[in-house]
């Protein structure tokens, strides 16, 4: 994305990172968390934080910059990435609306990771190349391999 994006602090493996939704009403700290599912594969797991400091995905924040914050997960990906250049990283949404939002923005915006990433996206429990006028369930990220 060609978006502006907050800055991040991330923790010294570059699994957790932490950063500040901020409008004119209020700061909300949001977290972004990848999680190891098996062997070279991560859950991206991404939301709010919780008085607990737990993650809530299904919480609308409302501060009117969702391209910055969906910007802000793009970064994370990439940085991640950079440092677990073999593994893959799997997203869906929290609700069926906000995985829907996640493909608009991959196909709106696949001239500006196309050169970077490579996405895939799984369709009743297939995988399959990521496509603009396919509708996914969820979808794989990973960097491009730039040797081929």
């Amino acid at each position: 994305m060609n978006h502006k994006f907050y800055a991040l602090q991330s923790s010294e493996d570059y699994l957790t990172f932490n950063f500040q939704s901020i409008s004119s009403d209020r700061v909300v700290a949001k977290r972004i968390q990848f999680v190891p599912i098996q062997n070279d594969l991560y859950n991206l797991a991404f939301g709010d934080l919780d008085e607990k400091g737990e993650i809530d995905d299904l919480i609308v924040t409302n501060n009117n910059d969702t391209h910055q914050v969906l910007a802000t997960v793009i970064q994370a990906i990439f940085l991640f990435l950079n440092n677990y250049q073999q593994c893959s990283v799997y997203f869906e949404g929290s609700t069926s609306s906000r995985t829907r939002l996640y493909q608009i923005i991959l196909a709106k915006e696949m001239q500006n990771w196309n050169d970077t990433f490579t996405v895939f996206g799984i369709s009743e429990g297939l995988i399959s190349g990521f496509e603009t006028e396919r509708d996914f369930d969820s979808f794989i990220v990973r960097l491009k391999d730039l040797h081929l």
